[in-house]
């Protein structure tokens, strides 16, 4: 793979929104959740890094966001509104890496299921018409923004069997909850944040067993365009919780269109077909979304009935897990051209890991929250 040194591939510059060049690549900090670690910090500095190699552009450190970055291509630590990204002098999502939405709640897992009925409560700008369009490419489920509503979701969801409660703002499986009986949902419901139910949403679908997680995404930089099918893994944190672990990808260059081509086997496809499915509706359903990086969690487990299931949980739209994986791919594809498929993984070991050789590092310390962390992402094949 490529190693730790920084790639740098020739090509047309990037042109900005006032038709000058883009003269570098800057992290920008949203300040949406103010809960970034020091490890995270550290992983969007080294992945600009990487995009300023292949971009054949300089890494210029962090954008503070008190000027418009139109001669600039960002990486946001979230996805960014419509309005924000306004601000910055984005005006097409060409020169950034993540996603702009039209909502706040667009770029959460709320979306990924319906309201328990016609009256719920909703936020402005709300689609109904995504439900159906995803209905066979997700679990049962409901997103609520009251706690009434929660409680009528939960219900509904415990006549099928163990039901999993997920703050949409949740990540590497933080947070969540699953619930088998009225009492126990009862005490997780009242032990949501009210205010942030309001205004972002709460889901709570069906819980399976046995489960394995696929990844599927497509991203692109400049001219640099893969799509990729892989898998995740869990690890125990320092509390002992199960948490993200790292992921293994096999990536093509193109979209998904080619990836669902390209996937080796009846399950993988399937697997794509069903988040194309989900990538597709909330397009139609919201326009100004504009991605150049979608990263979509899909399942395999087995619900209460015993059935075998397949379905996306959420879509994340921004920097993530995978990224270090996913730019690992754009450089090999952009060393050997000739290349039509590529592995590649991340890998995030909670303790002092042991980096392998060649292997791009992009936390290897003690996180003052986390505890001794590393982090890494690698070529595989």
């Amino acid at each position: 793979m490529i190693d730790g040194t920084f790639l740098h591939v020739p090509q047309s510059p990037l042109i900005g929104s006032a038709g000058s060049a883009i003269v570098g690549v800057a992290s920008f900090e949203t300040g949406a959740q103010n809960t970034r670690n020091l490890h995270d910090r550290s992983s969007q500095d080294v992945l600009c890094g990487r995009i300023a190699g292949l971009l054949g552009i300089p890494h210029l450190g962090a954008h503070a966001g008190s000027s418009a970055a139109d001669t600039l291509f960002l990486v946001p630590d979230e996805t960014l509104g419509i309005a924000d990204a306004a601000a910055l002098g984005i005006d097409d999502g060409d020169r950034m890496f993540g996603g702009i939405v039209p909502h706040p709640f667009v770029g959460t897992k709320a979306i990924t299921h319906g309201l328990v009925s016609p009256q719920a409560v909703r936020p402005p700008g709300w689609s109904d018409t995504m439900t159906d369009a995803i209905a066979s490419a997700v679990l049962p489920g409901f997103t609520v923004f009251d706690s009434a509503d929660a409680m009528i979701a939960g219900e509904r969801l415990l006549q099928r069997g163990p039901a999993r409660i997920k703050p949409v703002r949740g990540k590497a499986w933080l947070g969540q909850t699953v619930v088998r009986d009225r009492a126990e949902l009862a005490a997780a419901l009242a032990g949501q944040d009210a205010e942030e139910m309001l205004h972002y949403g709460l889901c709570l679908e069906e819980n399976l067993t046995d489960v394995a997680t696929y990844s599927v995404g497509a991203a692109n930089i400049g001219r640099h365009r893969i799509a990729y099918w892989g898998t995740q893994r869990l690890t125990a944190n320092h509390a002992g919780e199960e948490v993200y672990g790292g992921s293994s990808l096999t990536a093509v260059p193109g979209g998904l269109a080619e990836l669902h081509d390209a996937a080796p086997d009846p399950l993988i496809r399937h697997v794509v077909a069903q988040a194309m499915t989900f990538h597709d509706a909330a397009h139609a359903a919201y326009p100004g979304l504009h991605l150049t990086r979608s990263n979509y969690d899909v399942i395999e487990g087995t619900d209460a009935a015993g059935q075998r299931q397949v379905a996306v949980l959420e879509q994340s739209w921004r920097i993530g897990g995978a990224s270090g994986a996913e730019i690992a791919a754009m450089e090999a594809f952009a060393t050997d051209p000739t290349l039509t498929v590529v592995t590649t993984a991340t890998v995030e070991e909670h303790g002092r890991g042991a980096p392998p050789p060649g292997a791009t590092v992009y936390f290897d310390g003690v996180d003052p929250v986390v505890g001794p962390l590393a982090k890494w992402a690698e070529r595989l094949g």
